[in-house]
């Protein structure tokens, strides 16, 4: 399938500034995020929303895409040299989960009507997310493995069960009649108005408690600490994040319980330049390899694999190696392609028998 423009993927001008692609490029992901966005399609426009937004963010490749197109971004980065630039998802996770899992945000419309509600009905509390952030090297994050982590989080008393009463009763709270809502009369500019607002008595539950848990306070959960040991998938990104459900916080009065989300955080290669599921290289051979031609031995992110240079190769040549780049997602045993781009060295001083060699080469050109 031919490749959209990158200006029309993120819906900018030509010229627009890097605060303008950054706006645009947040809400897009917001909306495609596969989390939130279950339509068919959502993960090719979340992944293809990306590869715009890590061309046109970094200067040297949106002035290699502005001239050429996608062909000018198809070879390495301008000015990359040997580091690692992929910029993988570059967005602020708080921003993502604070508009998709806020956890105990409320909604009312002044009538008594909670959204996904029924008129009055007590609130259950939804426990809330945790996020975490790991970092892991770029080997390590090609190879994946299991990585402990100790997180901290609300857990169900168990002393009351989670019900927050020391003797297991609660009782009707007399302001709300255990409905957890209570009408309250402001005064506005139209004159006196009733709405229906969370009981300031018993926080929305229906109910109180005489005999609070001596362990919990009354609140149903307790705080601790534990380890957790999480599998991070072969060929993770910089900015994957990983979700286990229900990982997170327990909510008060029995309610459910949140989920674990784990940033992972990929360190630079000084060796590799990763581009989606292709890795970028270069190697460097003396002079007369690149004459006569020779095997060489390459690094690739696994293993050393021999690569064959032929006689006469020029200075900037690539070579592909195929299946050698990073794992394919959910594509078993699938993996990217490894790009080798061959610098022939030019010896800077010589000895004197050398330099006699070179001159015999120059005579015999003449």
């Amino acid at each position: 399938m031919e490749k959209r423009d990158y200006y029309e993927v993120l819906g900018v001008k030509k010229d627009a500034s890097k605060d303008e692609l950054k706006k645009a490029y947040r809400k897009l992901v917001k909306k495609y995020h596969p989390d939130v966005n279950k339509e068919a399609d959502s993960e090719e426009k979340f992944k293809e929303v990306q590869e715009a937004y890590e061309t046109l963010s970094d200067d040297g490749k949106r002035k290699a895409y502005d001239q050429y197109g996608h062909a000018g971004t198809a070879g390495f980065n301008p000015g990359a040299g040997n580091g690692y630039e992929y910029q993988g998802t570059p967005f602020d996770m708080g921003d993502i989960f604070s508009t998709f899992f806020g956890g105990n945000t409320e909604f009312g419309n002044g009538f008594g009507f909670d959204f996904g509600g029924r008129a009055g009905s007590p609130r259950e509390d939804i426990g809330s997310d945790i996020r975490y952030r790991v970092r892991v090297s770029f080997d390590e994050a090609m190879r994946g493995g299991e990585y402990k982590i100790k997180i901290k989080r609300d857990e169900r008393c168990e002393r009351c069960d989670g019900s927050g009463s020391e003797d297991g009763k609660k009782k009707e709270c007399p302001v709300c009649k255990g409905t957890g809502r209570e009408r309250q009369v402001r005064n506005t500019i139209l004159g006196q108005m009733a709405v229906m607002s969370t009981c300031s008595n018993c926080q929305g539950t229906g109910t109180i408690i005489d005999n609070p848990c001596k362990q919990c306070k009354g609140t149903g959960v307790k705080s601790l600490e534990e380890s957790l040991t999480i599998k991070i998938p072969a060929g993770a990104y910089d900015g994957m994040v990983l979700r286990f459900r229900g990982g997170g916080n327990v909510g008060r009065n029995g309610g459910s319980v949140g989920d674990l989300y784990i940033e992972i955080e990929v360190e630079a290669s000084s060796k590799f330049e990763r581009r989606g599921n292709d890795i970028y290289s270069q190697e460097s051979i003396p002079v007369y390899t690149a004459v006569l031609g020779d095997t060489i031995s390459v690094r690739t992110i696994l293993e050393d694999v021999k690569l064959k240079i032929p006689k006469g190769t020029q200075s900037g040549t690539i070579f592909k190696l195929k299946g050698k780049g990073c794992p394919i997602f959910n594509e078993k045993g699938e993996r990217g392609d490894q790009y080798v781009r061959i610098n022939v060295e030019i010896p800077g001083r010589l000895t004197r028998k050398e330099k006699e060699l070179w001159e015999k080469l120059l005579n015999l050109g003449k």
